[in-house]
């Protein structure tokens, strides 16, 4: 079971997109594309109609590989 590590900052971002916090946990779970560069990791998940993207890094938290840091997170449309 992953944990999620979230700012003050990402809290509001998640609240005013309307994200639901479930579909940031199955992007991270069960990304449908992944992509790593200098700032962390970028996952895609389709859920239902919509399409996620979550940014996050693992990177300080090495002795807790399940926790996450979230940076920001999005819907998109194809």
């Amino acid at each position: 079971m992953i944990k999620l590590k979230l700012t003050v900052h990402v809290q509001a971002r998640l609240y005013e997109r309307n994200i639901d916090i479930d579909h940031v946990k199955k992007a991270i779970e069960k990304p449908d594309e992944i992509r790593h560069d200098q700032y962390g990791s970028r996952v895609k998940k389709k859920i239902g109609e919509k399409m996620i993207v979550v940014v996050y890094s693992n990177e300080k938290f090495r002795d807790q590989p399940s926790l996450f840091l979230i940076v920001t997170a999005y819907y998109i449309t194809k």
